[in-house]
């Protein structure tokens, strides 16, 4: 009987321990290249850290600012006819009490896989579930090239 209970016990630690590593070993970052779409969600099913992300979603503002506010509050803050705005839309979760911070980069690639434009933001997040929205103005004429993007997650305990 004794020896079944330390066996029992025994397990319990493995299980125990192999939990603990498993938590540890969560990643903190995260890559993956995707075909390049507007309007349409892209799955990422991303977790850095506590903090997952779902999908991302890629919209195009108009000329010269484009959003909220149009061409004229992009002239105010300089951009030009040959701007648009483009906005990656992540759909962000973080269940954990603690504050996680996100950095958010996507790169603009072209078929060759060729860097065209970079965007990068973060966001901090704490038991809260959001969507993140990443805006970046890009020149017009050089949206038709981008053929796919990669975006890349990484999570910092704050």
């Amino acid at each position: 009987m004794r020896k079944n209970v330390s066996f029992a016990c025994a397990a319990l630690a493995v299980l125990l321990c192999a939990g603990t590593v498993a938590a540890q070993e969560r990643s903190l970052r995260f890559e993956k290249t995707v075909d390049w779409q507007l309007g349409k969600p892209i799955a990422l099913n991303a977790t850095v850290g506590p903090v997952r992300v779902a999908s991302v979603e890629f919209r195009k503002g108009e000329p010269g600012g484009g959003g909220p506010g149009g061409a004229i509050l992009g002239r105010l803050r300089g951009a030009s006819e040959t701007e648009a705005t483009v906005t990656a839309a992540f759909d962000t979760e973080n269940p954990s009490a603690d504050e996680w911070v996100v950095t958010y980069t996507v790169d603009f690639l072209d078929a060759k896989g060729k860097l065209i434009d970079r965007a990068s933001g973060k966001e901090e997040f704490e038991g809260e579930a959001d969507v993140y929205r990443l805006d970046h103005a890009i020149l017009e004429y050089v949206l038709p090239f981008v053929d796919r993007v990669k975006v890349r997650l990484e999570a910092k305990y704050d």
